[in-house]
């Protein structure tokens, strides 16, 4: 049996500017990345959507943390 997690599911709303990620947009996997347990559904932590206008700019700071990725974009 698989275990649910409302609380973490994400729809595709993007983690700068809360526009839709939209056909443009995608998930970016930043340096806290931490998958999901076997059989856990829900949204990982560290795994974020972004715009199409926010895209370039996350995947190029996927060193970083995804808390200080979208603080030093939202600047």
């Amino acid at each position: 049996m698989k275990s649910f997690r409302p609380d973490i599911m994400k729809p595709p709303i993007c983690c700068i500017c809360h526009s839709p990620a939209g056909k443009d947009g995608g998930l970016v996997k930043f340096s806290d990345y931490t998958p999901l347990p076997p059989k856990m559904v829900g949204h990982p932590h560290g795994l974020a959507w972004c715009c199409g206008k926010h895209l370039s700019a996350a995947q190029a700071l996927t060193h970083l943390s995804m808390a200080d990725a979208i603080a030093k974009i939202s600047l």
